[in-house]
């Protein structure tokens, strides 16, 4: 079915072909039967349950189907609100959504889908007096989330953990935003439904990524099995099931964010900066470059293009560490981060959509001595000064035995455990299981030595903490 696009890099042509099929699914009557389908079911199964993103990958996916039965060139674009935050932003382009209510949380005036344009009228609505006009109020109910916000509820587990926070302290919030007709059952009535949507379950596929170990589905009660049918599609021959949309690849559509078409620029460590380009907008550069055990390092653009940087790892290209602008020399972005021993990936693009230009990238930095805990001994002190900051502790099980690893303190503190006698080899990994908003692990570990990772459970998080180890 091809890739779905962040809205923001789509030509003037794909636009304009995602608008007209829109519209001729509208005039034929197809479009308000995804409307009522929303409408209906608000209530029952498809909000505040597990079916929330496979019922809405299900109703994106049939969606799509028919725009392409009319375009075979269209897919549906997605709305990246972390980037996209203001009502001036490119979604609300006049020749894309359209614009804000006039006045705001009134009619939408501009745009192919403004009611005095005669090619959208509202034909389903949550009540019969309801206006037929599309309206929005653009900004209303506070700011989108952030891109911290999503980051943080990315790092949730298990499935229902990240499912419940991410639909009601994300999803719903956006919905808040565009206001209007989106805040209604009858939200697909506004054609930004979509796009956010179509979101929403990127971050679903994103999440599925970062937890490979997770289950990626978990039922919460009778009739939303993994395999049972979902509304309203349960009469067809072949119904829809969670287990089915699980993996959105196999249904024929990746996106944008999914994959790395080009292996990614490996960078030496203290060597001089690689210089290259963003040839075109929209392109996204990656690199590759190894830390052999823990410590601090810098990574940075130079030259006079506005580069923005996004730092993945370890052992991963989809689980972000951290992201910069502007805080190089100039526009150039500067990443300083204390990291664990593994490979990490720096993204490279424009900080304009449409932007292209030279750039050099370099990674400066050396390990550092890791601090030993003593089993049975004096709690550590730690101090995790500044954003994304991750500690790397060591022990030594000397015996088989069953060890507790514990944080103290009033710092909210995530702890990893690696080893045996390799700061890479992922065992296990704690939140809260300590007293307050401390982390526990208790572990049967075999003879050798271990490596504790501590961080904060907020990406922008600092404070100070103890760390002791107990056989």
């Amino acid at each position: 079915m091809g890739t779905r696009k962040n809205q923001a890099t789509l030509t003037a042509n794909e636009k304009a072909r995602f608008v007209a099929a829109v519209l001729q699914l509208k005039a034929n009557g197809r479009y308000d039967l995804y409307v009522r389908q929303h409408r209906d079911l608000f209530d029952a199964n498809i909000h505040r349950t597990a079916w929330f993103f496979p019922w809405h990958r299900e109703f994106l996916l049939r969606l799509e189907r028919d725009l392409q039965a009319i375009d075979p060139t269209v897919t549906l674009p997605y709305w990246d609100w972390t980037i996209d935050r203001l009502p001036s932003a490119s979604p609300w382009a006049d020749d894309f959504m359209g614009g804000n209510g006039v006045p705001a949380g009134g009619a939408v005036q501009s745009g192919p889908f403004a009611f005095r344009n005669g090619r959208w009228t509202l034909n389903v609505r949550d009540n019969p007096a309801d206006p037929i006009e599309l309206e929005r109020a653009l900004g209303s109910g506070g700011p989108l989330p952030t891109a911290d916000t999503v980051r943080n509820f990315l790092a949730r587990v298990p499935y229902s953990n990240f499912r419940s926070g991410l639909e009601i302290s994300v999803h719903n919030i956006v919905h808040v935003w565009i206001g209007g007709s989106a805040a209604m059952a009858s939200s697909p009535n506004d054609p930004a439904f979509f796009l956010l949507h179509c979101n929403v379950d990127r971050l679903w596929a994103q999440w599925q990524a970062l937890h490979p170990g997770e289950t990626a589905y978990q039922s919460d009660g009778a009739g939303r099995g993994l395999n049972d049918p979902m509304l309203p599609w349960n009469n067809e021959v072949n119904p829809p099931t969670p287990a089915r949309v699980l993996d959105h690849t196999a249904l024929g559509y990746t996106y944008d964010t999914d994959v790395v078409v080009d292996p990614p620029v490996d960078l030496t460590v203290g060597a001089p900066p690689t210089q290259a380009s963003i040839g075109q907008p929209g392109e996204l550069d990656w690199y590759r470059f190894v830390v052999p055990a823990a410590g601090g390092f810098t990574i940075e653009t130079q030259g006079p293009t506005d580069v923005f940087m996004s730092l993945f790892g370890p052992n991963s290209q989809t689980a972000l560490v951290t992201e910069d602008d502007d805080t190089g020399q100039d526009v150039n972005a500067r990443i300083e981060s204390n990291l664990s021993a593994g490979t990490y990936f720096v993204r490279i693009r424009h900080f304009q959509t449409a932007g292209a230009g030279s750039y050099g990238i370099s990674v400066i930095g050396a390990a550092v001595p890791i601090p030993e805990i003593p089993v049975n001994g004096p709690a550590v002190q730690g101090n995790i000064a500044a954003a994304n900051e991750s500690d790397m502790y060591t022990f030594t099980a000397g015996v088989t035995a069953t060890y507790t690893m514990e944080t103290a303190g009033n710092t909210d503190t995530f702890l990893t455990l690696l080893g045996p006698n390799s700061q890479t080899a992922f065992i296990t990994q704690d939140d809260d299981s300590g007293p307050g908003s401390n982390s526990r692990i208790v572990r049967a570990l075999m003879p050798g030595a271990y490596f504790l990772r501590v961080r904060h459970y907020s990406a922008t998080g600092t404070g100070p903490y103890s760390i002791f180890v107990r056989r």
